[in-house]
């Protein structure tokens, strides 16, 4: 009893131990985590595709918070845009056609302004090269303008210019005095529709600032020196001439025959201005023509004979209508024979300022892309 009573005692002393907290059973890992447990740290973590079941949204909330893109949409910027509201589409439409029409009068603008400007040949004095003639279709030609920009006009060069005031040319078209005809003729010459209102002349240049010019040699053909009235002469080969005014070889040298009218000079023609004559010789009013009929140096004034380089409004290079006709206007080569760099059928300005404009054009909208 008493070891009994002992053992008790000793085992009511003892702290009873109790038993274990009841532990969460412990679910597998996801699969995404292993994953995660195993990638280095500084590579990205892979995106596992998991079934689409009823609570998946909840057990993982990245993949909640990204909707699933929308199937078979497609608008204005490609797939998966949103289509503009159909009163955007039809405000864009309505206002197209209004715009387009105003950047193509801006852009016909600037182009005759600047750039390249037609002009109406009215009379016969440049024939066979320009026709005007009665009853024929007058040419309509192109001018460049940026050519003489960058250098002054050569002889040979076929130009338009503004008449001087005391050449008595006619003048240009009257505008109407009823207001709506004079608002559409004035908006046809800014777009260059309707020949302007100056008098506008197309004629060939003969001699430049400088350089001293006469007529005739033994043969009849116009020369000219870059050394003054003393020489050494040049004669030109003028190979475009469609009828020439009447000459007869002098008998006494210095003296004009009676019948002659195409002789003159010598005149030497003053900086910055030009002499020029058409190729309709027998037709034309040129510098010749306003030198007098004397036709020797002291009567002739250099000045009012001659057309101011400031004048010329720029290059004839093409002949754009009818097309029957269609073909550039070069310098001849009447050009080397004085000298002078000739200038090919095909004048090379137009050609390597259109050249750099696209490369311009095409760096720009290249950078836009961009």
């Amino acid at each position: 009893m008493g070891d009994d009573a002992e053992k008790g005692t000793e085992v009511d002393t003892e702290p009873a131990s109790s038993p274990p907290a009841p532990q969460p059973p412990t679910e597998p890992a996801p699969a995404a985590e292993l994953i995660r447990r195993e990638q280095p740290h500084d590579q990205p973590e892979p995106r596992i595709a998991e079934p689409a079941v009823a609570g998946a949204a909840e057990s993982d909330p990245a993949t909640a918070a990204v909707p699933p893109p929308a199937a078979g949409r497609r608008g204005w910027l490609g797939r998966g845009s949103a289509a503009p509201p159909a009163g955007r589409r039809r405000k864009a439409s309505r206002f197209e056609l209004p715009i387009l029409i105003v950047v193509a009068i801006a852009i016909a603008i600037v182009l005759k302004t600047f750039v390249v400007q037609p002009f109406y040949i009215p009379s016969q004095s440049m024939e066979q090269t320009l026709h005007g003639c009665p009853g024929c279709a007058g040419d309509r030609i192109l001018v460049f303008k940026p050519v003489f920009h960058v250098r002054d006009p050569h002889p040979g060069d076929i130009v338009v210019f503004k008449a001087p005031a005391n050449w008595d040319e006619l003048g240009g078209v009257t505008l109407s005095s009823n207001p709506i005809a004079h608002g559409v003729q004035w908006f046809g010459q800014l777009v260059g529709i309707v020949p302007p209102s100056e008098k506008d002349l197309v004629k060939r240049v003969i001699a430049t600032g400088g350089q001293s010019v006469k007529c005739c040699d033994d043969s009849g053909r116009v020369q000219v020196s870059d050394n003054g009235p003393s020489g050494p002469w040049r004669s030109l080969n003028e190979p475009y001439i469609f009828e020439n005014s009447p000459w007869t070889k002098p008998r006494t040298p210095g003296v004009k025959a009676p019948d002659d009218s195409r002789s003159f000079g010598p005149v030497t023609v003053p900086k910055g201005r030009l002499w020029v004559m058409g190729d309709h010789r027998g037709d034309s009013a040129d510098s010749r023509y306003h030198c007098g009929n004397a036709g020797s140096g002291p009567n002739c004034d250099p000045d009012s004979s001659t057309v101011p380089v400031s004048d010329v409004i720029g290059k004839a290079v093409v002949i754009a209508w009818p097309p029957s006709r269609w073909r550039t206007l070069g310098t001849p080569k009447t050009a080397s024979s004085l000298g002078l760099p000739a200038i090919g059928a095909l004048p090379t300005e137009p050609a390597t300022v259109g050249l750099a404009g696209a490369l311009v054009i095409g760096g720009w909208r290249r950078r836009r892309r961009r």
